[in-house]
């Protein structure tokens, strides 16, 4: 009868482990995009839906100098900061006169997307919107360095007027020659026309429909603290926002990746800056680009969702840089 009893006992032990077991592997899946973008933050401008998980575009970052606003109201003109483009206004309106730009002060965009703080933003008055002022101001343009350093060359521009969705410009190489007239109209799908001063000038159809992308891998002119905390320019590689989208960002150091849930997204301070991701989530050490995985990235409003990212590499599997690999779920 004892042994009866122990055979029992030994029965419904192992009956009630095996339903601990049944239970305990039952697993929630959770969906997680493992991406890796196969184009060269050195060499491309890389433009990527976060809906679609998918690359929209990409084109070399030297194709283009100049972006031209394409909104209705838009005016303003940016410069292809991923060149390490500068330009400045000499402030006289002699166009045949400025033969140099040494005592220009020359300057880039803002990294943060700011329109206000382009480098052009003199060249129209708008304190009466009815009654454009075209200053006629001639720029000089520092086409920036390619990966080797090597020089693109300098040009003076004009921006003449802004008529019938169209910006006319003047523009010449600093001895007057190859000196060119161009128009440029607006292309409402884009959030701006692009403009190479190549060939005597020509559109560049490199950015996709400002509703097909969410953000851009790229590289950019910013400025950064030296050694020293001395505000030095810097060009970085890094991640702008679609600044038509109005994506908000927010950064967490605090949370593991996987802790962060939906209900924790009105705890953050968010940022609409173009570069409100940027370069940061990588650090420079012993020769090497090392990944903070402790950042973790809130995008908010996405198409109207929400997610988190987290990156994982800037590495490929052949070990070359410029290649950053990312984890992305929707919250």
């Amino acid at each position: 009868m004892k042994r009866f009893y122990n055979i029992c006992f030994l029965a419904l032990a192992i009956l009630s482990l095996t339903s601990c077991f049944k239970e305990d592997t039952q697993i929630i899946p959770i969906e997680i995009q493992q991406e890796t973008i196969p184009h060269s933050m050195y060499e491309y401008q890389t433009y990527y839906s976060i809906t679609d998980s998918a690359i929209v575009s990409y084109n070399h970052y030297a194709d283009w100098d100049l972006g031209f606003e394409s909104s209705d109201e838009g005016y303003h003109i940016i410069l292809n900061t991923a060149r390490y483009m500068y330009a400045g206004n000499t402030l006289n309106t002699d166009f045949e006169s400025i033969k140099s730009g040494q005592n220009t002060k020359m300057y880039f965009d803002h990294s943060s997307g700011n329109l206000d703080s382009t480098v052009f933003i003199d060249w129209v008055d708008l304190t009466i919107q009815s009654n454009p002022v075209f200053n006629q101001y001639v720029y000089v343009v520092d086409r920036g360095k390619d990966e080797s350093g090597e020089a693109f060359g300098l040009k003076k521009i004009v921006f003449e007027k802004m008529e019938n969705d169209t910006f006319y410009i003047h523009f010449a190489n600093l001895d007057n020659s190859e000196e060119y007239y161009f128009q440029v109209p607006k292309d409402p799908t884009v959030n701006f026309t692009l403009f190479s001063f190549d060939d005597g000038g020509k559109f560049i159809a490199s950015e996709p429909d400002k509703t097909a992308w969410d953000i851009c891998f790229t590289k950019y002119s910013t400025v950064i603290p030296d050694d020293f905390g001395t505000p030095t320019d810097y060009l970085v590689r890094g991640v702008f926002l679609n600044s038509f989208k109005n994506i908000e960002v927010a950064l967490d150091t605090v949370n593991y990746f996987y802790e962060i849930l939906p209900e924790n997204i009105n705890d953050y301070s968010y940022s609409t800056a173009r570069d409100a991701i940027g370069y940061d989530w990588k650090v420079f050490s012993d020769d090497v680009y090392q990944i903070r995985d402790y950042n973790s990235y809130i995008l908010k409003n996405v198409n109207g969702f929400n997610y988190k990212l987290r990156f994982t590499n800037f590495y490929n599997e052949s070990g070359e840089k410029g290649y950053p690999s990312f984890e992305l779920i929707e919250l």
